[in-house]
């Protein structure tokens, strides 16, 4: 029997195995048994990915190394290299990305924190401005004054954070005396330690009496484990009596309780939550004063608040949507005020909305959703509000794609411009993006592979599309490379002026084998010796880089064919057409059509096409697979597929 089958649609991504007998299921006609280095468009086609231009190798390639973003406006955007106490900085200058420098050397600050530990950080940037968390070292702040100068330092708190009222009745502190601004504090048994000086308590003098008896002090230094000597901040709150009190509140952040892993701004406060003291603790500072935390009853007080729980779950990240959100270990969490009222210290209602919890501290923002890496790390999950039940519920995003996040995932990523896609790297070096158009009920994955491991990604939003940079380990060697969305080779390098027969600066590719674009046309690959390569001609546009392979094979045809399904018939494709898209002519089952036009000149390059090209007789088995790659550095957008289909013989 003789079928006319079409594919027009490859939004659904690479499908999990496990789908492969669903011919009855929409997703599977409109999706692919692989798709490597293509993306799905919501339009139905797939467009092959873009390359990497090569910016400049990290500090250490021997160790760790991050990327965060920075952007203070769409004109003004960084993205910042973390690495073993150190931060670098990238921009776009005059319109080309690259290294912030001071002296011809890269501009560079000390940072506290050591390779192993970056990974953990989080951030919340206000203008600019940034905050940077980890559980082990007290926040920082990120002032950028210009271009090339930025401070980082310890955040300076006015008052507090605070934890609750000591439970301890048998543990107490009594004043020196009720007049001294300074003045040593002494408790009934060991309560203090060096990583306490600098830190703030509040200490109830008088437990009867309703206000003005809350003493707030400072540690200026730690005697013994039983004697601070402090500053009474407030000098219109003076100890009342001498007389020892288990009434007092110790600091949250300090060197014994631990410091907060978690940082967000949501309704004109600074959040933090998370110590390794109050796992499931958040404090809020007070209205658009940042730095303070000093509580009260009052609407614009900061507050403190420990989530209750079965078991502890360590909140993991907090995001600012509808509601503040709470990712923890065991679960996500909606906080908010109450009845769409702002959080107050009175007012705080904490509800969890869903048990499935996060693994990693990386988070995104995609429209009104925030999603996240669940506790297994090999989902990548939603938090979504559904008017219907009034409340936030999860979907997950890799239910059709379940074995393509295998070994587990590390971090997200999100560009909307000019794409809706999702980035998450697997912990393998693969990068995995998801097409994300919830509207046309679009959700499809696919994989993008390298000579080499993507190892970290940051998107910065700038006044365009947006920049993707990604830092690459290839070999020994780490590099920070941006994304090329209309160049076809990775850790690229380009040169454009007079007519030259040779391109020098690449010593990263040194001894690799190397395609190379020049005068759009495809010259033949070269190995790259001294830094360099030579051409068989002289070009005036040049671009050299390595060679990936983009791969789309739809699922095999299944549909019914008179007498039952077509699955396990013979079949021959006796034609393919494969219908392109300002593109270049990819190979169909090995077989490359004709890809130069007799009317296009001897001595130019062949233009992109947009039509069908096809290919014939390609043989009997039982799958009917038609497999398409593209492995010249040049653009393949497939629209769709069809041609003729013999089954049964």
């Amino acid at each position: 029997m003789r079928i006319s089958p079409i594919v027009n649609s490859f939004s659904s991504g690479e499908l999990s195995p496990r789908l492969m007998g669903r011919t009855d299921s929409p997703k599977y006609s409109s999706g692919c048994e692989v798709m490597e280095n293509f993306i799905a468009l919501p339009h139905g086609g797939a467009r092959r990915r873009g390359g990497t231009r090569f910016i400049n190798e990290v500090k250490n390639s021997s160790h760790t190394t991050r990327l965060i973003p920075f952007e203070y406006n769409v004109s003004q955007t960084y993205v910042l290299e973390l690495g073993d106490q150190y931060m670098r900085f990238y921009t776009n200058s005059s319109g080309v990305f690259g290294q912030v420098q001071s002296g011809g050397s890269a501009y560079e600050i000390t940072t506290p924190w050591l390779h192993s530990e970056i990974g953990e950080i989080q951030f919340a940037q206000n203008a600019d401005v940034m905050w940077l968390v980890h559980p082990n070292h007290a926040p920082q702040k990120l002032v950028r004054s210009s271009h090339a100068s930025w401070s980082l330092s310890a955040e300076q708190f006015k008052k507090g954070p605070f934890n609750e009222v000591n439970q301890d009745e048998t543990l107490t502190i009594a004043f020196s005396d009720t007049s001294s601004t300074t003045q040593n504090i002494t408790a009934s048994s060991a309560l203090f330690d060096s990583g306490h000086i600098g830190t703030d308590w509040l200490i109830d003098t008088l437990p009867g009496q309703a206000t003005g008896e809350v003493v707030w002090v400072r540690v200026n230094s730690v005697a013994s484990s039983t004697v601070a000597n402090v500053t009474i901040k407030d000098t219109d709150n003076m100890p009342q009596a001498t007389t020892a009190t288990n009434l007092w509140q110790p600091p949250a952040f300090c060197s014994t309780n631990g410091f907060p892993s978690a940082v967000v701004f949501y309704e004109q406060r600074l959040w933090y939550a998370s110590t390794d003291a109050k796992p499931q603790s958040f404090w809020g500072s007070k209205p658009v004063q940042y730095e303070d935390f000093g509580p009260g009853a009052n609407a614009d007080d900061g507050l403190f608040y420990t989530i209750a729980s079965n078991r502890v779950n360590r909140i993991k990240w907090l995001a600012a949507q509808r509601v503040l959100i709470a990712g923890t270990t065991g679960g996500e969490f909606r906080i908010s005020g109450g009845s769409d009222s702002a959080i107050t210290p009175t007012n705080i209602d904490v509800r969890r909305q869903t048990s499935y919890g996060s693994k990693e501290t990386s988070h995104i923002y995609v429209g009104s959703d925030v999603f996240f890496i669940q506790r297994s790390g090999t989902q990548v999950r939603n938090v979504a509000y559904k008017w219907e039940s009034d409340a936030f519920d999860s979907d997950d995003l890799t239910f059709l794609a379940e074995h393509i996040t295998d070994g587990g995932v590390t971090r997200l990523a999100y560009t909307q411009v000019p794409d809706n896609l999702i980035y998450a790297l697997r912990a393998d070096g693969t990068l995995l993006m998801l097409t994300y158009t919830p509207s046309q009920e679009v959700v499809g994955w696919h994989r993008h592979v390298t000579d080499g491991q993507f190892k970290d990604v940051a998107v910065i939003s700038e006044d365009g599309p947006d920049q993707i940079v990604f830092i690459v380990q290839r070999g020994s060697d780490q590099f920070i490379e941006v994304y090329e969305p209309d160049s076809f080779m990775d850790s690229l390098v380009s040169y454009s002026g007079s007519p030259a027969s040779s391109v020098s600066g690449l010593s990263h590719l040194e001894g690799e084998t190397v395609q190379i674009v020049a005068d759009d046309g495809v010259h033949p690959d070269q190995v790259v010796s001294g830094g360099q390569i030579s051409l068989n001609y002289s070009a005036s546009e040049i671009t050299v880089g390595l060679q990936f392979t983009s791969i789309l094979k739809p699922t095999r045809y299944g549909a019914n064919v008179g007498d039952g399904t077509s699955m396990g018939k013979i079949k021959r494709w006796n034609e393919v057409f494969v219908r392109l898209e300002n593109s270049a002519i990819p190979k169909i089952n090995g077989q490359r059509p004709p890809v130069r036009s007799v009317d296009t000149t001897y001595g130019t390059a062949q233009p992109m096409t947009s039509e069908d090209v096809n290919v014939r007789n390609l043989g009997y088995d039982r799958d009917g697979i038609v497999e398409i790659e593209q492995d010249l550095p040049l653009p393949c957008h497939i629209v769709s597929m069809f041609g003729t289909l013999s089954v049964g013989g």
